[in-house]
């Protein structure tokens, strides 16, 4: 009887214990990646427009984590462990401080698809980014 108990106990206590060492996805111990999670973000819905070789009012590069830490016309573009106060953050809100909404979606053209922006959990994930830090890892 003892034994048997003993192993219902190891049962339930186990995956506990193996559950506490494993990151969560979403937990605040995940580290989000410059190279894996930022920069294709960055490359999808930024560089259309924000890339070294293009011409852009903001004068702002995106094409790689030296150019955008440089900043553009409007200064920096993150300030590390701020991302409320950080422009990359806030132009993607639906009312950024100045300016459009990014990625733009010129109103002159006539599209017949809407803008694509990021989704909520791809702000997030920037968002947390530059919270952690804003490292080229």
């Amino acid at each position: 009887m003892k034994r048997l108990h003993a192993a219902g106990l190891a049962v339930l206590i186990i995956p506990v214990l193996i559950g506490a060492a494993l990151p969560r996805a979403g937990s605040p111990d995940d580290t989000v990646s410059f190279a894996s999670d930022v920069s294709p973000l960055l490359q999808k819905y930024c560089l259309p427009c924000h890339a070294d070789e293009n011409h852009n009012p903001s004068e702002l590069s995106l094409d790689s984590y030296e150019l955008m830490m440089k900043g553009g016309k409007h200064g920096d573009v993150v300030k590390t462990g701020e991302p409320d106060e950080s422009t990359i953050i806030q132009k993607l809100s639906e009312n950024p401080p100045f300016g459009d909404r990014m990625p733009l979606h010129s109103k002159r053209k006539k599209s017949p698809t809407p803008p694509t922006y990021l989704t909520d959990d791809e702000v997030k994930l920037l968002a947390k980014w530059v919270s952690q830090g804003a490292q080229n890892n």
